[in-house]
C-alpha cells in the first residue's frame, strides 16, 4: 500500500513537472501563446458542451446535491460541537 502511495506521489510530481514544461515551452514564443490560447479555449468549448448536454447536466444537479447535503451535515456538526463548548 505504501509503495502505491509513494509512486502516485512520484507521478504527480513528474505530471506537475511536464505541465509546468509543456507551459513554459508554449508560453516561451508568440506562436507557443496562440497554441497556448487555442487548447484554452477548446477546453472551455468542450466543458461547456458537456454541461449542456443531459449527462453533464445530471452530473452537475448531483455535485449541487452532493454539496448540500454535506453542507447540511457540516452545520449539523457545528451544531452539536457548540453544545459541547
Amino acid at each position: 500500500m505504501e509503495n502505491n502511495k509513494n509512486s502516485n506521489f512520484a507521478f504527480a510530481i513528474l505530471a506537475g513537472v511536464a505541465a509546468g514544461a509543456a507551459t513554459y515551452y508554449l508560453m516561451n514564443n508568440e506562436n507557443g501563446k496562440q497554441h497556448w490560447l487555442t487548447l484554452l479555449n477548446t477546453v472551455k468549448d468542450l466543458s461547456e458542451k458537456f454541461l449542456e448536454s443531459e449527462q453533464g447536466s445530471r452530473m452537475a444537479s448531483a455535485g449541487r446535491d452532493a454539496s448540500e447535503y454535506i453542507s447540511q451535515k457540516a452545520n449539523g456538526i457545528l451544531e452539536e460541537s457548540k453544545k459541547y463548548s
